[in-house]
Order: structure tokens, then C-alpha cells, then sequence
């Protein structure tokens, strides 16, 4: 158990979520401790809430969803248990971090899927709910997993054998997506699906006028779906609602008149030429579309403010994007700046007409509150969108994280009510969201769920389900 000084910590988090009280912290570091702990707390009925590294900022950094857990901080479990060279894969301990896991992997026909976030995230964690890398949604990273249920008892999934070696998915059922987004188990290890270094890299980056938004988005839509030959995750971000009047804030650098188009293309030389061919064939509508270029990702100069979004492409981790965005020097003051930050993750059409009424509608929402917002839409299939809208406010200004608050409650209303589900919940909402989106049976199997495994609701309550 650790001092007050870290319980203290676990108190608070960049979101100005209602605090929660903590019973405890607890920093096992093995399979065989987290076991000992989860038999324990069931004997003395205490209630656990594991965290990987704690950085999940925006949606309740380390904080539990409800009060008087004891906080299981994995962090210290930080093992790479196993590196496949030849077909591909990693198994990982949760707190493995991106910037570990590339240096590994740095020399190798290998690269991580990284996400845009710090160096120093879980790997494991931010996959389990649901972010998404440069390449790909990580969801689709998890290959199995290594959970231990509230008996004590160790369970792995999809071809993860008890020895820790992947072998695939093997016959008969995976259990692997019943732990992402849910409380059943601590999850202990994960084998982690690795990305082909490609041969080339093409970073594709435009600046495009407000007012083409739904265009953009429609005539990307149009490129993937005639069949993008390359690799890489294309993204609609930096759109920015600002209210017409009050104070409000934005990172530093950001231009409501404007928002960007960005992504990676990757493969091999001709299959980069070729889309991106395609890609400037399909913007041919977009006006401010010639802006567009693609750079060669390994070219980019360090002072070139593209140079993260370079290292990121080619599977290197880097903070620089976080600090510039939330004005720190250090990703270990987030948590204690003086930007607040709020997350907001639908999922969004990728049709330009509907793309607008949602816009309008949002954009009501940020005159009420005089907060503004930025958003981005992350093209991770041929249907829909994982959106992302980030609330951005002064911590310290009166009454500034309850307008913030109160437009991510309205922005979740409205966007329901425009047929766009919550992919990823914050503390504050986990359980909501779920109930709200899934139906009466289906709820009924995740309460039988949670009950053949976890019968005295110990492990992580609240989290994405009763």
C-alpha cells in the first residue's frame, strides 16, 4: 500500500470530474501478486479498480468510476513476455508502454500501431478501450488475452496459452472481445497484433476552409470506399466550434477557419503513388483541396510542426503533440495544469449532408455554454467514423469546467439524437452509455455475465456496465 501523497494523486484528473474517494493503492508486479490481491480483497469484500498507466486523460485520467475502490496500479507489471519476428506478434504486460514497446521493435520488419497520445500510455490500456492508432483502430490489435477473474483463477483467450506463447486463434469460441470495454476480469497480458514496416510512407496533409467540412468528409468517404490500395488511418481533424461571444479556449495555434486533413500512406512505392493519385482525384471537388500535399514521412524535418505526426506514421511515439495541445513541458503535470480537458467519442457518419446538420446542431450547443470545441473524425472503416471532440477549458476561470461539463452532456444528447452511439465512455457516463445503446436481452447477458464471474461486483463497478 502506498502513502497519502499517492492517494492524493488518484484524487483528481485533468477532466474536473466529481472526485471520487479511494480506499487504497495497490502496485502488484506479477501474475501471481494480482491473483494474491484479488483473493484477498474478495475475502475482506474490497471493491478493485485496475489502471495500466493511469493516462486516460480526458476520461477520467486514473480515477475510478465509482467511490472507495482500492486502485490495482499495474503499472509496475511492464514485462514484454514474448516478440514474434516472423508472423508478427507481442505479448505484453499493461504497464508495457508505446514508447517500450517501439524501442523494441525499433530495426525489425516490425512497427507499433501508435496513438497520438504520450510516449509513456499503455499499450495494452488504451487498446482494451477501444483508441485508435495511426494505422487502425487498436481494437483490432488485440489478438488474446491473459485476465484473472474475481475468484482468483487465470483465464487466456484467443491462442494465448498459459505459458504466455500466441499461437492464433485456435477452435472454438474467443473470449477475447468479452474483456475489452468491460469488468470481468483484470486483464494481465495481451498479445498485441504488429504492424509490416511498409517501404514507404506518405503523409498526407491539407489545411481546408471551414465551410467544406461535409465536402472533405464525403469525397474521403468516396476514396476509401472505391478501394484505397494503401495502408494507414486518414483522418478529418482540428474542426473547430467556437461560441460568438464569452471567454473560451483553444490550444495554441488552432484556426477556427480552417481544419485538416491528415494520414498516413503506406506500402510499397508504386502502391503509395497510386493512392495517393486516387486520394487527389477524389478531393477534385474540395475547394482548397490543391493545398494537399504528401510528404515522404521519413523526410520530415524536426522543426517542420508535421515532424509528430511523421514519427507517430512510422511507429515512434512522441509527446510532442500532447504538450503542445495542453501547454506542458511534461506529461506527468497534465493531470495538474492549467488546461482542463474533456473527451467525447461518437461514432459519426461519414455523409456530408448529415455531416453539417450535426455540426449546426453542436455549434447551438457551444453558443449556450460559451465553451468551444474541436473535433476530428478518425476514418477507420468503410461505414462510420470514430469521432472525437475535445472540450478544451481554463481550469482555474469560475464557472469554466462546469460549461465544459455541461456542453459534453448537451454534445451527447444531441448526438444521440442524430443516430451517433457512444464508442468510448468517461468515468462519468461508462455505465450510462451502455445502457442507453444496448438492448433489454443484451443487457441481461452482460448481468449474467458479470454475475457468473464476478457474483459480489468487486472488480472495476461501474465500469461500462451494473
Amino acid at each position: 500500500m502506498q502513502g497519502s501523497s499517492r492517494l492524493e494523486l488518484r484524487s483528481g484528473d485533468v477532466g474536473g470530474h466529481r472526485p471520487r474517494s479511494v480506499a487504497g493503492v495497490e502496485t502488484p508486479r506479477s501474475l501471481d501478486e494480482v491473483r494474491a490481491l484479488v483473493r484477498q480483497a474478495t475475502a475482506e469484500r474490497r471493491r478493485l479498480y485496475p489502471i495500466s498507466t493511469g493516462r486516460n486523460w480526458g476520461m477520467g485520467s486514473a480515477v475510478p468510476v465509482t467511490d472507495d475502490n482500492v486502485v490495482v496500479d499495474l503499472g509496475g507489471m511492464n514485462r514484454i513476455r514474448g516478440l514474434d519476428l516472423e508472423a508478427g506478434f507481442a505479448v505484453i504486460e499493461p504497464g508495457v508502454t508505446q514508447r517500450q514497446l517501439a524501442a523494441v521493435l525499433r530495426d525489425t520488419p516490425w512497427m507499433l500501431n501508435v496513438t497520438a497520445s504520450c510516449a509513456d500510455t499503455s499499450v495494452l490500456g488504451n487498446a482494451l478501450d477501444r483508441g485508435d492508432g495511426c494505422v487502425r483502430s487498436r481494437v483490432h490489435d488485440v489478438a488474446g488475452l491473459e485476465a484473472v477473474l474475481a475468484d482468483g483463477s487465470v483465464i487466456t483467450t484467443g491462442g494465448l496459452d498459459p505459458a504466455g506463447r500466441y499461437h492464433g486463434r485456435v477452435a472454438g469460441p474467443d473470449l477475447t472481445q468479452t474483456f475489452v470495454q468491460h469488468n470481468l476480469g483484470i486483464v494481465t497480458a495481451m498479445a498485441v497484433a504488429l504492424v509490416p514496416r511498409p517501404e514507404t510512407i506518405g503523409l498526407v496533409h491539407g489545411r481546408i476552409p471551414r465551410d467544406q467540412a461535409g465536402v472533405a468528409l464525403g469525397a474521403m468517404t468516396a476514396f476509401l470506399r472505391r478501394g484505397n490500395p494503401a495502408d494507414g488511418l486518414m483522418r478529418v481533424r482540428e474542426l473547430s466550434l467556437v461560441p460568438g461571444h464569452g471567454d473560451w479556449m483553444l490550444p495554441a495555434g488552432v484556426d477556427p477557419g480552417l481544419f485538416t486533413i491528415l494520414g498516413p500512406l503506406m506500402g510499397s512505392d508504386a502502391t503509395v503513388e497510386l493512392a495517393e493519385e486516387l486520394l487527389r482525384k477524389a478531393l477534385i471537388e474540395v475547394e482548397g483541396a490543391e493545398a494537399v500535399r504528401v510528404v515522404d514521412a521519413a523526410e520530415v524535418s524536426p522543426d517542420d510542426p508535421l515532424y509528430p505526426r511523421a514519427l507517430m506514421a512510422q511507429g515512434i511515439p512522441t509527446c510532442r503533440g500532447v504538450h503542445n495541445a495542453l501547454g506542458v513541458t511534461s506529461c506527468d503535470r497534465i493531470d495538474e495544469g492549467a488546461m482542463g480537458f474533456l473527451a467525447l467519442l461518437p461514432l459519426m457518419p461519414m455523409h456530408a449532408r448529415r455531416t453539417e446538420q450535426i455540426l449546426d446542431a453542436l455549434q447551438t450547443a457551444v453558443d449556450r455554454h460559451t465553451t468551444a470545441l474541436m473535433m476530428e473524425w478518425n476514418l477507420v472503416s468503410k461505414h462510420l467514423a470514430n469521432g472525437v471532440i475535445q472540450i478544451f477549458f481554463e481550469r482555474g476561470a469560475p464557472g469554466a469546467p462546469y460549461r465544459a461539463h455541461q456542453l459534453r452532456n448537451d454534445g451527447n444528447c444531441v448526438l444521440r439524437g442524430h443516430g451517433c452511439a457512444i464508442y468510448r465512455s468517461d468515468i462519468d457516463h461508462a455505465a450510462a452509455d451502455v445502457w442507453s445503446e444496448t438492448s433489454t436481452a443484451g443487457l441481461g447477458m452482460l448481468h449474467r455475465l458479470k454475475t457468473a464471474l464476478d457474483p459480489d461486483g468487486m472488480i472495476s463497478p461501474g465500469r461500462y456496465g451494473a
